[in-house]
């Protein structure tokens, strides 16, 4: 998508189309004898016919007779240094409409031109000041204020801009091209309401329409009107299927709307219509891995880096991409890619960070997320990653004042409640961790992680009836949520009711079986019982069935030794009766 700068700053084409509509004469200029006017008069005609073929040294061989011939011309001098525009040799053309400005000092045309020049070089405050002549002279020309917007348009002076193209579309409403980049200020500047309304005013006078109507489906999309948007993306391409933006605006409005098919699509057809580039790869990867087309979303982010190896935007979501299978080595070797090209990214950073804590590195995690938030001050998020990070490294004084900044700036933030309760409770402070964990509570309730995290506070302060109200409401919200269940016999062992925890375990199907989570509380269960002098017979028989299940997955030296003594406990008792 080309912004404002690049349009402005790639303005010289469409100036040498619009020079081609210029009056060749100036409409003030001192009359000249007609004796002197028939031959000077007819090589500037035979010079400009030639600058319109493309034959532009022939055109000035021709403009420079005629201007050798009537000296006291200004439009010779001006079609002159027109030509020399369309060169882009600015040099010659400003000395030729000066040297029109000295043949007539009021003449409104060649003050314009020598500030389109000035312009195009760069010299923006020279053009403006130029424009301001050439005002003073003609107020009426509606080109003037055209260039001069653009020139405070390149100047980052968008409000002057706005009141000169405004201007220029009083002077003449039916130059599409004014309210168009009247329209690409406004959008630059997000109000892309009122943009629409430039973009339609420019598209009822304008030839060629697909850059209205893409800027029309982009501000659409802005505003997240996805209808209006898909709606003016598909005239545009009706208009011209070969440019690549409408297809991605069209693609993007349908993501937001969940159409996966016609999202995908889009890309699709786009890569078969049109010439492809580097962000294209990059919005169709992030489009996939969207929709967990994680492979294939792979595959487009490496065709981005083919394009641009560099990139830094598809190394970054190749890292994130990695990230989601969990093949951490292969997602950090691209988060320090991007961050050997700018050191200073700070979402590389952030995640950096991240994979840090999952590897136990916490001090290398919180330097990460300590120079990520140097970069990005909104990112109050960090407290809570640094936090995690003090806490299990057992600085919990520093983890305690991170958890109170994240609370700070992120007051809806539930887990972090949830930690700091869990914190407070290793401290001892019983009454703190309760309040915490019941804040998380009454703020998601309907949740069944927020119900299943406030019960693991409760299990860890002992209070065993708000532990279990806690699993059993997270379960009542999400039948599925096994985890709430093994919450729920972690309760019952610690309470010394085995029987019930292994109960809870017969309702678990057999997928979870070979989860961590399970096997965790299975040995927990069974390290319990081993360990109770006063086990019951069926308790032993459940306690061996699931030590034999244990076994069928995994070869375990300690599981092992547990069904021995089990064993040993249970002739000990059949011996006894």
């Amino acid at each position: 998508m080309a912004n404002v700068k690049n349009i402005l700053l790639n303005f010289g084409e469409e100036l040498k189309k619009r020079i081609d509509e210029l009056d060749v004469f100036v409409k003030k200029y001192k009359e000249v004898s007609q004796t002197s006017q028939i031959p000077s008069t007819a090589y500037m005609n035979w010079g400009i016919e030639l600058a319109q073929s493309g034959k532009t040294e022939e055109a000035i061989d021709k403009l420079s007779t005629a201007a050798l011939m009537a000296g006291k011309n200004p439009g010779v001098y001006i079609n002159l240094g027109i030509t020399f525009l369309r060169q882009k040799n600015y040099e010659e053309a400003i000395k030729n409409f000066r040297q029109a400005i000295k043949v007539d000092k009021y003449n409104s045309k060649a003050y314009a031109l020598w500030g389109s020049a000035l312009s195009e070089i760069g010299d923006l405050k020279g053009a403006i000041d130029i424009y301001k002549i050439a005002q003073k002279y003609d107020s009426r020309d509606p080109d003037i204020y055209l260039n001069w917007g653009i020139s405070l348009a390149k100047a980052g002076r968008k409000k002057e801009a706005k009141e000169k193209f405004k201007k220029s579309v009083s002077l003449n409403p039916i130059n599409p091209l004014t309210s168009f980049l009247w329209g690409l200020v406004l959008y630059e500047e997000a109000n892309y309401q009122e943009a629409i309304s430039k973009f339609s005013h420019s598209l009822i006078y304008s030839q060629e329409k697909y850059d209205s109507q893409y800027y029309i489906s982009l501000c659409h999309l802005k505003l997240k009107n996805f209808d209006s948007a898909i709606k003016y993306a598909n005239e545009a391409i009706k208009e011209n299927d070969a440019i690549i933006d409408a297809y991605v605006v069209l693609a993007d409005a349908y993501l937001k709307t969940g159409e996966e098919e016609k999202c995908l699509n889009a890309f699709v057809e786009a890569n078969e219509k049109t010439q492809t580039n580097t962000q294209f790869f990059i919005n169709w990867g992030l489009a996939l891995q969207h929709y967990h087309h994680i492979d294939a979303a792979r595959e487009k982010l490496k065709q981005a880096l083919v394009l641009e190896p560099n990139n830094t935007i598809a190394l970054f979501n190749l890292g994130v991409n990695y990230l989601l299978t969990k093949e951490y080595t292969q997602s950090e070797e691209f988060f320090k890619m991007v961050l050997q090209i700018t050191p200073e990214h700070p979402q590389a950073l952030f995640n950096l960070g991240a994979l840090s804590f999952d590897k136990g590195d916490y001090q290398t995690a919180i330097d990460f997320y300590k120079k990520s938030f140097k970069l990005d001050k909104n990112n109050t998020r960090i407290y809570y990653n640094m936090a995690n990070c003090y806490y299990k490294s057992g600085k919990f004084e520093e983890a305690a004042d991170c958890f109170k900044k994240s609370i700070e700036y992120c007051p809806n933030l539930t887990q972090a409640y949830i930690s700091y309760a869990h914190l407070l409770a290793d401290q001892g402070d019983s009454l703190d961790a309760q309040r915490k964990a019941r804040s998380a509570y009454l703020m998601d309730k309907e949740s069944c992680y927020t119900n299943f995290a406030v019960g693991t506070v409760y299990l860890k302060l002992n209070k065993f009836d708000d532990a279990l109200e806690r699993f059993k409401c997270s379960i009542d919200i999400n039948p599925d949520y096994y985890i709430a269940k093994l919450g729920i016999a972690e309760t019952y062992c610690r309470q010394g009711e085995y029987k019930k925890s292994f109960e809870i375990f017969d309702t678990l199907t057999p997928e979870v079986y070979t989860t961590n989570e399970y096997l965790n509380i299975l040995y927990l269960v069974l390290t319990a019982v081993v360990k109770d002098d006063k086990i019951s017979q069926s308790v032993l028989n459940c306690a061996l069935q699931y030590c034999n299940k244990f076994l069928e997955l995994y070869n375990n030296d300690k599981v092992l030794e547990i069904k021995n003594i089990l064993l040993e406990k249970k002739h000990q008792l059949e011996a006894n009766q």
